[in-house]
């Protein structure tokens, strides 16, 4: 897992493929005012992020969804135009905490220009005996995923 925290973003990411911790933690840092604007990324739960996002308390008119990509590389290539488009210059990503230094690595690599920095959204199951098998799983596939995204992308 990395951390790199910011305290003051222009903006939030909330990428798809966990459909509650993210959306979930990315309400909260909203509500503490590091960044006012929420974008959502990834086909298949961006509606159900969108509506966790609205239910935690970021209002419909701050939150900007992409609706096609089905990668992590594919979030920041469809999330560059957007960002560009808003003059985002610094972003926190939001997802989970093996997923950290691969979407971190590959925001960066695909926007140079903007300053990114990523929390972890953990969720209590992961913490728990039962949930640690999940946890191990999880990060024995996003092991799989950093060494192809290293040969596809040099990430």
């Amino acid at each position: 897992m990395v951390s790199v925290p910011m305290e003051k973003a222009d903006a939030l990411i909330v990428l798809g493929g966990e459909p509650f911790a993210r959306p979930t933690e990315a309400a909260r840092i909203y509500k503490e005012g590091v960044a006012p604007r929420v974008f959502v990324t990834g086909l298949g739960d961006f509606s159900r992020n969108r509506q966790i996002l609205k239910g935690g308390g970021v209002p419909e008119a701050r939150i900007v969804t992409e609706s096609k990509a089905t990668t992590t590389y594919e979030n920041a290539l469809l999330l560059k135009p957007l960002l560009e488009a808003a003059k985002v210059r610094s972003a926190l990503i939001v997802t989970s905490p093996f997923h950290t230094r691969r979407a971190l690595a590959t925001f960066r690599k695909v926007m140079p220009g903007i300053n990114f920095g990523v929390t972890d959204a953990s969720i209590g199951w992961w913490s728990r005996p039962e949930g640690r098998g999940d946890l191990n799983r999880f990060a024995a596939i996003e092991f799989l995923k950093t060494v192809e995204y290293w040969v596809l992308y040099g990430v």
